[in-house]
C-alpha cells in the first residue's frame, strides 16, 4: 500500500496541470499532462492512486461528520474559548445552512475523486498496456466511482451525474445539472458490477494491499441493494464474499483498529495511512475526537486548544446502548478524561488512539468494511427474506456476539434481553448490534435511513439531548431531514 501512498501528491500535480483547452500551440513532450500522461503501465497505476487520494481527506474531515455525529451515536464537546467549530455542531443538530463548509467541502472532495475515474476510464482502452493490466486498473476506478457517487447520492439525493472528462467551461456548467436520484444509482449498479467482474478476489503484491478487491465491491454492491430494500441481491452478493473464504473475525475486537495488525483477516476495504510527515499521508483520528482540553492525556502529545478537537464524542445513546460485560465498549471508547469545566466524563473514541512517534501524524487506517459487517448485513437480509427461529440468521448475530463476550440471542431463550422470537424483534437485535459493533465507523446515520428509523430515532435523540444539554437549543432536532442541503455555490451555478 506504500506505493500507492508515494504516488499521490505527485500524480495530483500531473492531473491538475494540462487539463482542457490548449493553449498553447506547441506542447513540448517533456512536460506530462492530462494529453500525453495515459501511456503506460506505471502511469495508470500512478493515476488510480491518484484516485484513492480524496478518500483520505474525506474520512479525516467530513464522513464522520456527515454520518456518525448525523446520527444519535455522536455529538460534541462544546468548545466554550473556541466557538469556530460551529458548522460541525449545526450538523449534528440538524441546523447546517447551505454554506455548510463541510459538506461543500465533501462535494468537492467526491467529484474530484470521480473526475479522476473519468480520466482513467476514458483513456485506458486506448492505451496498449496489456489486458491483465487494464482489468485491474479499470475495475479501481470503477468501483471508487461508484463509492464517491453513492456516497454523495445519499447525502444529497439528486446530484450531478458526470461520467466523462470535462474539457470546456461550458460542458462543465452543462454537467452541473442535477440528475435525478433514480439515475445516480442506475449509473452506480453499473459501474459496480463491471467492478465485480474485472477485479482480483486477492492482491498477491504486499505493496498493493489495501487496493479494492472483488470481495470490497461485492460488500458495496450489496450495501447499495439493501438501500434499495432489494435483500434478494444483496444477499447473494453477501454470500458471495462469505464463500469466497478470504475473510474471518479477528481473534479480538480490538485487532481491526490496531497499527500493528493493520488490513487484517477481517478487513475487506479500508482507507490507508502512513505515520510521519514525509509526504502528509498519515491521519490525525484521535486528535479530532480527544477532548480539546485534554493536552497530552489522550494523543500523546500536546491536542490544540482551539476547535479541530472535541468531535465524534460518545453520547449518553450510544453509551446506553451497550450490555454489560460487551468487551467493545471499553475498547471502542474512552472514558479516562474529565472535563474541568464541568467535571463531567468526555467519551472519546478510542478505537483510533495509537502510539506515534510525531505530533499530529499517526497511522491509523480507516476501516470501511469490514466482515462483522457482511455477517450483519446477511443476517439482515435473510431476516427481511424470511424469519427462521435460531437459523442461519441468529448464527451470523451471534458469531458477532460471542467475539464480544456477550451470550447467544436465541428464540428459545428464557432470559428476556436474550430473547428474540419474531422477525421484528430480529430487526431491533440486528439495529443494536450494528449501532455498538459499528460505532465510530460511519454507518449508523446510514443504517437508520435505510431501515426508516432516523426519524423517528432522532427525534428521540433530540429530545434527550435538551434534558441533558443546557446550550442544545430550541430549534435544534426540529427538521430530521434525511438529506443533507445542496451546496449553496452548486445552487448559484445552476442560477447563471
Amino acid at each position: 500500500m506504500k506505493k500507492i501512498l508515494y504516488t499521490l501528491i505527485a500524480f495530483s500535480f500531473i492531473l491538475f496541470t494540462g487539463c482542457g483547452d490548449d493553449y498553447l500551440t506547441v506542447s513540448p513532450e517533456v512536460v506530462q499532462g492530462a494529453t500525453n500522461y495515459y501511456q503506460t503501465k506505471d502511469q495508470f497505476i500512478q493515476a488510480v492512486n491518484g484516485a484513492y487520494a480524496p478518500l483520505q481527506g474525506l474520512h479525516t474531515t467530513q464522513l464522520w461528520a456527515l454520518t456518525e455525529m448525523r446520527s444519535d451515536n455522536t455529538s460534541y464537546q462544546r468548545n466554550l474559548s473556541d466557538r469556530s467549530g460551529f458548522p460541525y455542531e449545526n450538523l449534528d443538530e440538524f441546523q447546517e445552512q447551505t454554506d455548510n463548509t463541510h459538506t461543500t467541502n465533501f462535494f468537492i472532495s467526491s467529484y474530484r475523486g470521480a473526475s479522476r475515474c473519468n480520466l482513467i476510464l476514458d483513456r485506458i482502452d486506448a492505451s496498449s498496456i496489456d489486458q491483465a493490466t487494464k482489468d485491474v486498473v479499470s475495475g479501481q476506478a470503477l468501483f471508487l466511482r461508484a463509492f464517491y457517487y453513492f456516497q454523495l447520492v445519499r447525502v444529497f439525493g439528486d446530484v450531478p451525474l458526470v461520467l466523462k472528462e470535462v474539457k470546456s467551461t461550458s460542458e462543465a456548467f452543462e454537467l452541473a445539472k442535477r440528475k435525478p436520484a433514480a439515475d445516480v444509482y442506475a449509473s452506480i449498479l453499473t459501474d459496480i458490477k463491471a467492478a465485480i467482474d474485472k477485479l482480483p478476489e486477492v492482491y498477491t503484491v504486499a505493496a498493493d494491499k489495501g487496493r479494492a478487491t472483488k470481495g470490497a465491491a461485492r460488500t458495496l454492491l450489496a450495501e447499495i441493494y439493501m438501500t434499495q430494500k432489494n435483500y434478494t441481491g444483496a444477499t447473494e452478493q453477501l454470500r458471495a464474499v462469505v464463500q469466497s473464504g478470504k475473510y474471518s473475525l479477528n481473534a479480538t475486537y480490538y485487532d481491526n483498529f490496531n497499527v500493528t495488525k493493520k488490513n487484517g483477516p477481517e478487513s475487506i476495504f479500508e482507507i490507508q495511512f502512513i505515520e510521519g510527515a514525509t509526504l502528509g499521508e498519515s491521519s490525525n483520528f484521535i486528535y479530532t475526537f480527544a477532548p480539546y482540553n485534554s493536552k497530552t492525556a489522550i494523543a500523546g502529545f500536546n491536542v490544540y486548544a482551539g476547535s479541530g478537537s472535541g468531535w465524534n464524542v460518545a453520547t449518553q445513546d450510544l453509551l446506553d446502548a451497550y450490555e454489560t460485560g460487551d468487551l467493545r465498549k471499553a475498547a471502542s471508547i474512552g472514558s479516562d478524561f474529565i472535563d474541568p469545566n464541568n467535571n463531567k466524563v468526555v467519551p472519546y473514541a478510542k478505537k483510533y488512539q495509537s502510539v506515534h512517534a510525531v505530533q499530529y501524524q499517526t497511522a491509523n487506517n480507516f476501516v470501511v468494511y469490514r466482515y462483522a459487517d457482511v455477517k450483519l448485513l446477511l443476517a439482515e437480509c435473510l431476516n427481511e427474506t424470511s424469519f427462521v427461529a435460531d437459523g442461519e440468521a441468529f448464527q451470523l448475530l451471534n458469531d458477532v456476539r460471542v467475539r464480544a463476550g456477550l451470550q447467544a440471542k436465541s428464540t428459545a431463550s428464557s432470559d428476556p434481553l436474550l430473547k428474540v422470537a419474531s422477525q421484528d424483534e430480529f430487526r431491533s437485535a440486528i439495529a443494536h448490534e450494528r449501532q455498538v459493533e459499528l460505532a465510530f465507523e460511519n454507518h449508523r446515520w446510514f443504517d437508520l435511513v435505510r431501515t426508516d428509523k432516523a426519524v423517528t430515532v432522532m427525534q428521540t435523540h433530540g429530545a434527550r439531548e435538551k434534558t441533558l444539554k443546557s446550550y442544545v437549543v430550541a430549534a435544534a432536532y426540529q427538521d430530521i431531514r434525511l438529506q443533507n442541503l445542496y451546496p449553496q455555490q452548486e445552487l448559484n451555478l445552476l442560477a447563471q
